[in-house]
């Protein structure tokens, strides 16, 4: 890991590993009652690393504790407590959020379908589509 000293704070850029498919960057903070707080940005494909570092970099003086930057690979993707926080929040929903959703799911992937040029993305949003019961099956 190397950590990036700006002039009142600093960036810790994990180290990108061979099998790394995915950037993230941690913002670590507390709450008022002194908890340990993070917050996560969006998931970036590994090629964005380097932006990801420099956006880092000069957002780090405006934050109050440092930020990281974390390269992710497949592994670190299908660990299962990463999706609890997403379970709770449905879980907590009613059945019309959840209709909403779902309406929200199949618009998306139908646009995929429709507008994507890669197959391969193409067949993943086909798949999802399966999975929530959307398409005729003769």
């Amino acid at each position: 890991m190397t950590i990036i000293n700006t002039e009142r704070n600093r960036v810790h850029a994990h180290a990108v590993g061979d099998d790394d498919v995915f950037v993230r960057i941690s913002l670590l903070g507390y709450d008022e009652a002194g908890a340990r707080v993070v917050r996560h940005l969006r998931y970036e494909p590994i090629t964005e690393y380097q932006a990801a570092v420099d956006w880092a970099v000069s957002m780090a003086d405006v934050m109050a504790h440092p930020i990281h930057v974390v390269p992710l690979n497949g592994d670190d993707m299908r660990e299962p407590s990463r999706f609890l926080p997403i379970c709770e929040a449905v879980a907590r929903m009613t059945d019309q959020e959840r209709g909403e959703m779902r309406r929200g799911i199949v618009q998306s992937m139908c646009e995929v379908m429709r507008d994507c040029d890669d197959w391969r993305v193409r067949a993943d949003a086909y798949d999802i589509l399966r999975q929530l019961k959307v398409t005729y099956e003769s």
